[in-house]
Parts: structure tokens; C-alpha cells; sequence
């Protein structure tokens, strides 16, 4: 049994009725494929990020269940043909949390920094050529081209 979350976004122009009835048919859907739902929580109306079918607005509401593996498929499948569902996504709990915690863990370690330390400041001159440059062009014109 892996932990998921649901995230779905509903059309915002929906009758709190019918939000409801859309929220229980999902939940059905999650608990006919031998799925738990351990929360459920509605985030309300939101503005989106972008227009999807011509709406500015969605209802957000985010699902967290406990179920096999092959449960998000069939549920998905199931979202897509759900015409007042905008947008869905399943993820996999613990995934979530493993990219999370290194980031806690940077955050909630209670390091000493030690002041910087000023690095010297080293600067090497170029070494100087003693060698006119009249010699060396004279000496690469001196050199005889090889026959062929």
C-alpha cells in the first residue's frame, strides 16, 4: 500500500450541489479500487494560472489516500472523462517527501559558521623577455623552407 495525493481543480461556476456530488463521485472512485482516504482538504476557489477552457477560476481541493499501486491509474482514467474536472494530478506521497527533506534538513541544522577568512591577494608579474623582437623575426626568417 503506497500513500498519494490528488490534487483537482473543478470548473468554479459549479452550484455548491453539484461541487459536492463531484467531490463524492471522486472519492467513490478512490475507495472503489481499494483505496483509504486518510484527508481531504478544500482549498475553495482560486484564480488560475492560466485560462483553461475559456475560465479564469477553480475550485482546488486536494485528496490523500492510501492505496495499491494500480489505483491511480484506474482513477485517472476515470478523472479524465469528467467533464467538470479542469486539471488532476496523482503523486506519490513518499516522493514528496523525500525531495522535501533534504531541503528541511538544510534549513533545521543548527551549523556554526565561522567568519571568513581573507585570502591573500597574490599577484605574479609576467616574466619579462630580454630578447629584442627585431632578433626573433630575423630568425624565423632565416629558416630555410624544406623542398618538396
Amino acid at each position: 500500500m503506497n500513500k498519494y495525493e490528488l490534487g483537482v481543480v473543478l470548473r468554479a461556476d459549479l452550484e455548491e450541489e453539484t461541487f459536492q456530488a463531484e467531490m463524492t463521485r471522486v472519492k467513490g472512485l478512490i475507495e472503489r479500487f481499494d483505496g483509504t482516504i486518510d484527508k481531504v482538504d478544500e482549498w475553495g476557489r482560486r484564480k488560475l494560472a492560466y485560462p483553461i477552457k475559456k475560465l479564469t477560476e477553480g475550485m482546488y481541493t486536494f485528496i490523500t489516500f492510501t492505496s495499491p499501486a494500480g489505483t491511480p491509474r484506474e482513477v485517472e482514467s476515470r478523472l479524465r472523462l469528467m467533464e467538470d474536472v479542469l486539471r488532476f494530478l496523482i503523486v506519490r506521497k513518499d516522493e514528496i517527501e523525500t525531495v522535501a527533506a533534504p531541503a528541511q534538513a538544510q534549513e533545521t541544522a543548527s551549523v556554526e559558521v565561522e567568519a571568513p577568512v581573507e585570502a591573500e591577494v597574490v599577484t605574479e608579474e609576467a616574466p619579462v623577455v630580454d630578447e629584442p623582437v627585431a632578433v626573433v623575426e630575423a630568425e624565423a626568417a632565416s629558416e630555410e623552407p624544406v623542398a618538396e
